[in-house]
């Protein structure tokens, strides 16, 4: 069991606006330990985002991790990427912690409770196309 990846998947939860995080299994103490199916959940206040019927809790920590990646926009606007082949903001996955490849300021979200996604999604409308300056700053530091 990798337990950075638990406790980044966690925080990744908890810094996208989930409300709760768990991690649990099928079965019972009788259950043999290859029968024994590991989910993780994100909770929203009007979703929740499953990984399940995986073989470790790891697994299933990084399956919902990408889950919550895929199609996930970063702080600096560009699309979340988890490959250096496709287009977007490379995220990576740095000891305990998924970091972006920017460094775009983290952006705060009012007028909303934890896992108000509708406030998540005003938030994400106020930076500007391009990300905020810093982010565009610090682009054109890494342009050749």
């Amino acid at each position: 069991m990798n337990d950075d990846l638990l406790i980044a998947c966690a925080d990744l939860a908890g810094r996208a606006g989930a409300a709760s995080f768990e991690i649990g299994h099928t079965g019972d103490d009788d259950t043999p330990v290859d029968q024994v199916r590991w989910y993780a959940v994100a909770t929203y206040r009007d979703a929740r985002l499953i990984a399940d019927d995986h073989p470790s809790p790891t697994v299933a920590a990084l399956a919902l991790a990408e889950r919550l990646l895929d199609g996930a926009r970063c702080r600096c606007t560009a699309m979340v990427t988890l490959s250096d082949d496709r287009p977007g903001c490379r995220w990576r996955l740095v000891g305990a912690r998924w970091e972006p490849g920017c460094d775009a300021m983290p952006i705060r979200v009012t007028g909303g409770q934890r896992g108000d996604v509708a406030a998540m999604e005003r938030a994400m409308a106020q930076v500007p196309p391009g990300g905020n300056r810093a982010a565009r700053r610090a682009a054109k530091r890494r342009r050749p």
